[in-house]
């Protein structure tokens, strides 16, 4: 296994093999420091700390209040994983026990009889389950957790129904559950195939086991499967990651969400276990990326946008060509226009109008619903300029441009007045070639696209205020 440190010392050699030229990297050094993934604007970190649920109750009586209610997009967060791997930056409960999982679940019960008589007339037109491992509650857990929620919320007969899977715990009887409780589609998580990489991060997984497990999905009906990768990670080289890539394209997943590691000790302790010199620096982390970006594009799927890839005829794309694509917390979603409400530990909601966050710690959170509160933790009510600012970023994180005369046509007002100061500070930018303009649009460059959070961050208002971020 080459070392990240060794991979750093022959970029020159990697990245000219994955098609950066000396004057991208230069452009790369420039522009590749540290910033939010906007999949919220503004961040969660700016939200302010709750005193109460009124942020949430409030947002749903504007829902209620609308002559047309919206659709809705519901995710219920299941935090228990059986081990740790080090890299996540999730919130998540380690235990070896699932009987652990039932008291979680009656603290769901009580939150969403706390929402069922708050909740407009609406459709459910996306339910996802993350965390943690949600397929690490046992098939009756699954059972009882559904019938739960499709006695809370109305669920379209065409909703996405989806989870996270772990294929190292989902077991023949999952799938069987999952597939009569209605779920079409599964995300689970591969990181890299490689051992040595596999040793570094304290996940181990082997191609067999997870070539094995596809194929039963794929026997069982699952007709729609993502899987996550990661680059970036503590040993990985152009090698050793190419070498995963063969693996997955092999896989065929019809998605894939290609995460740059987080590296944030000061928020998740178990980081403080990997190995911070053999983590690849930026420029090996921009040619792992770039690799992939070719790799998936030479073998056919459609480039989505900053981190997913999807093939031709999957809903993504479609969305992506239709300019219908919205990205929330769950990623990337075709479901255009859906308010998304937040269950369980630490979810993240968007509700009239108004972030919401869950409680973080398990004792709180239940403290909370106990008591017959909403356990929200974090609130933020969207300015008009917020709206402005995060239609911009949205677009340039879904559609790789941003038409400036249709903003400001959808907010009403001067877009050249009103970001003003964000225009000046393109500038750099756009002499570094990462944009160009057409008219009143603006265009990534294919390079711009590979630092689009860098170029979005020109948008952002919030910056400085307390945050620190990943790396780009």
């Amino acid at each position: 296994m080459e070392s990240a440190q060794g991979s750093a010392t022959t970029l020159g050699t990697d990245a000219a093999a994955a098609g950066l030229t000396p004057g991208q990297l230069d452009i790369l050094r420039r522009h590749a420091g540290r910033g939010p993934r906007y999949t919220s604007y503004p961040p969660a970190n700016v939200w302010a700390e709750a005193t109460s649920d009124a942020a949430l109750r409030d947002g749903l009586a504007e829902l209620g209040a609308r002559s047309t209610p919206p659709d809705l997009s519901v995710y219920v967060h299941l935090p228990f994983c059986p081990s740790q791997c080090w890299f996540c930056a999730c919130n998540v409960l380690i235990t070896p026990r699932t009987d652990l999982q039932d008291p979680y679940l009656d603290g769901l019960h009580k939150e969403l009889n706390l929402l069922r008589p708050l909740l407009p007339a609406a459709k459910t037109v996306q339910l996802h389950w993350g965390g943690g491992s949600p397929s690490y509650l046992t098939p009756t857990q699954m059972r009882r957790l559904m019938a739960m929620l499709r006695n809370t919320f109305d669920l379209d007969a065409n909703a996405e129904i989806a989870l996270e899977v772990d294929p190292r715990i989902t077991t023949e009887a999952h799938l069987d559950t999952l597939r009569a409780l209605g779920f079409n589609r599964l995300s689970m998580g591969v990181q890299d195939f490689d051992k040595g990489v596999q040793v570094a991060i304290h996940r181990k997984q082997s191609l067999e086991l997870t070539a094995d497990f596809v194929a039963l999905a794929r026997s069982k009906g699952f007709d729609s499967l993502n899987m996550d990768l990661i680059y970036g990670l503590p040993a990985q080289s152009e090698r050793s990651f190419g070498e995963t890539l063969d693996a997955v394209l092999g896989l065929a997943p019809d998605r894939v969400a290609l995460y740059g590691y987080a590296h944030v000790p000061w928020l998740k302790p178990s980081q403080t276990r990997i190995d911070p010199t053999a983590i690849p620096d930026k420029e090996l982390r921009f040619a792992l990326f770039h690799q992939a970006l070719r790799r998936f594009g030479a073998a056919g799927y459609a480039d989505i946008g900053l981190d997913h890839f999807a093939k031709p005829t999957d809903a993504l794309t479609r969305a992506r060509a239709e300019g219908t694509l919205q990205r929330n917390f769950m990623g990337y979603t075709t479901r255009a226009g859906a308010e998304l409400l937040g269950v369980g530990l630490s979810s993240i909601g968007l509700v009239g109008g108004r972030f919401v966050q869950n409680e973080k710690k398990l004792k709180s959170w239940r403290a909370q619903v106990d008591a017959g509160r909403l356990p929200v933790s974090h609130a933020h009510a969207l300015t008009a300029d917020d709206k402005l600012r995060a239609d911009v970023i949205s677009r340039m994180m879904c559609q790789g441009k941003v038409d400036f005369a249709e903003v400001a046509q959808v907010h009403g007002v001067d877009w050249r007045l009103a970001l003003a100061q964000s225009m000046q500070k393109l500038e750099p930018a756009r002499q570094d070639g990462l944009f160009y303009w057409q008219g009143e649009t603006l265009h990534l460059s294919d390079l711009g696209k590979l630092l689009v959070r860098a170029v979005a961050m020109q948008f952002d208002a919030y910056l400085g205020e307390g945050g620190r971020y990943s790396q780009i």
